[in-house]
C-alpha cells in the first residue's frame, strides 16, 4: 500500500509563528531581567561593593595618615632629640669652660707640694693652717704670706685656677683688665716656673681641698712694685719620667739650689758653684754641704742607692746622722718620696759637675 504523504512536501514550520515565538521569548527575557534587577540581592551587590570600596578606601586613608603622622613623628622627635643633644653639648661646654681649669689629682698635688716645702711659708702655727700672714722683710719693703685656704672672703675661693697658675709659675696675678700684678717679691715662681701642667693643676687641685679659716692678711709694704718676670722656658704638659730628668726636675721644684749654692753680692745664686755647699743665712752657724759628685769635698764617694737611703732616713753611708736644718728638711719633705723619686734625684745629683768647693771655709 502506497504510504502517506502530504502533497505539498515535507511538513515546516511557518515563518511568522517563529516570529512570534522570538517575540515573547524577549519580552519574556526583559521581564525577567527587570524582576532580577530590581530584586533585593541584585540591589545589594552594588550596595556592598560600594560599600567595601568605601571601607578600602577609609582604611587606606587611615593607614596613609598613620603611618605619615608616625613619620612627622619620628622626624618631630628625631629634630628635639638632635636639638637637645646639641643644647646638652653646648651647655657641657660652657660648663667646662666655665669650670676649674682643672680636675686635677690633689693627691698628687700635695705630694708635689710637700716636696717643694708645703707650703710652708704661708702655715700660721696659730691658726694650724696655711691661712697666712707671716710677715717677711728686706730691701724691697715688707710682704706678708698670703692666706692659701679656701675661704671665700680672706683665702683662695674666689681666684680662678688658671690665675693661680699663673702665680705659681710666675708670681704674677691676673687683674682681669689685661694688667698683671706681682703679688710676692720673693716668692719661689722662678724655681715653680718649671711645673709641668699636670703638676700644676694638681696643686691647685690640692689647695682646693683646704679647708677655709679666715685670716685677713695684711697688704704688703713695698718701696717699689717689682717688675714682672716672664719663664725662659715654655713648660711641659707632664713632668719627666726618665731618671736623670725626673730628678733634675725633682731637685729643682725643692730648691736645693737655695741653700746649698752660694750667693753672689746681689743675692742672685753663684751658678759656677751650683750645688757645691754654702754657710745657710743667720746666725745659727749651719753649713749647706757640697752635694756635687767631688770626691775630696763632695758626695763623689756616695753611691746613687746610698744618696737615696741617705733623703729618706737623714742617715749617712758611715752611719751617722745628720743634724739641724737638713734633718728638718728630710722629716718634712725628702722622707714622704717615693723610693723611685729620690733615686732618680741620686741619679741626678751623681750627674751634674762635680765642683771642688769646702762651704765650711767660706
Amino acid at each position: 500500500m502506497e504510504s502517506v504523504k502530504n502533497r505539498r512536501g515535507p511538513v515546516r514550520t511557518p515563518l511568522r509563528f517563529l516570529i512570534a515565538v522570538g517575540f515573547l521569548l524577549a519580552v519574556a527575557l526583559a521581564v525577567a531581567a527587570c524582576q532580577s534587577s530590581s530584586s533585593p540581592a541584585a540591589t545589594e551587590a552594588p550596595t556592598a561593593a560600594a560599600e567595601a570600596t568605601e571601607a578600602a578606601t577609609e582604611a587606606a586613608t587611615e593607614a596613609a595618615t598613620e603611618a605619615a603622622t608616625e613619620e612627622v613623628t619620628e622626624e618631630a622627635t628625631a629634630a628635639a632629640g638632635e636639638e637637645a643633644t646639641a643644647a646638652a653639648t653646648e651647655e657641657a661646654t660652657e660648663a667646662a669652660s666655665a669650670a676649674p681649669a682643672t680636675a686635677g689629682d690633689a693627691a698628687n698635688g700635695q705630694y708635689i707640694a710637700t716636696l717643694t716645702g708645703g707650703c710652708g711659708c704661708h702655715f700660721n702655727s696659730d691658726l694650724g693652717a696655711l691661712a697666712g700672714g707671716r710677715k717677711f722683710e728686706g730691701p724691697f719693703g715688707t710682704v706678708y704670706a698670703a692666706n692659701l685656704t679656701s675661704d671665700p672672703e680672706t683665702g683662695i675661693a674666689g681666684v680662678s685656677d688658671e690665675n693661680l697658675i699663673q702665680i705659681l709659675r710666675t708670681g704674677q696675678a691676673d687683674m682681669g683688665d689685661g694688667k698683671t700684678y706681682v703679688v710676692h717679691p720673693i716668692m719661689p715662681y722662678m724655681t715653680f716656673s718649671i711645673l709641668s701642667d699636670k703638676d700644676a693643676n694638681d696643686v691647685v687641685a690640692y689647695l682646693r681641698t683646704l679647708p677655709p679659716v679666715a685670716n685677713a692678711v695684711p697688704q704688703r709694704e713695698l718701696k717699689e712694685d717689682p717688675q714682672p718676670w716672664t719663664p725662659p722656658a715654655t713648660p711641659p704638659a707632664e713632668s719627666p719620667t726618665e731618671p736623670v730628668a725626673r730628678g733634675t726636675y725633682l731637685v729643682t721644684l725643692a730648691n736645693c739650689g737655695g741653700c746649698h749654692t752660694p750667693k753672689n753680692a746681689d743675692g742672685s745664686a753663684n751658678q759656677e758653684l751650683f750645688l757645691a755647699g754654702a754657710p745657710l743665712p743667720g746666725d745659727s752657724g749651719e753649713v749647706a754641704s757640697n752635694i756635687t759628685p767631688d770626691e775630696a769635698t763632695g758626695i763623689g764617694t756616695w753611691t746613687e742607692d746610698e744618696i737615696a737611703h741617705f733623703l729618706l732616713t737623714g742617715v749617712k753611708p758611715d752611719g751617722k746622722e745628720v743634724k739641724g736644718a737638713m734633718m728638718q728638711q728630710i722629716q718634712r719633705r725628702f722622707s714622704k718620696l717615693t723610693q723611685e723619686d729620690v733615686t732618680a734625684m741620686a741619679a741626678y745629683l751623681k750627674s751634674i759637675p762635680a765642683v771642688s768647693n769646702d762651704p765650711t771655709q767660706q
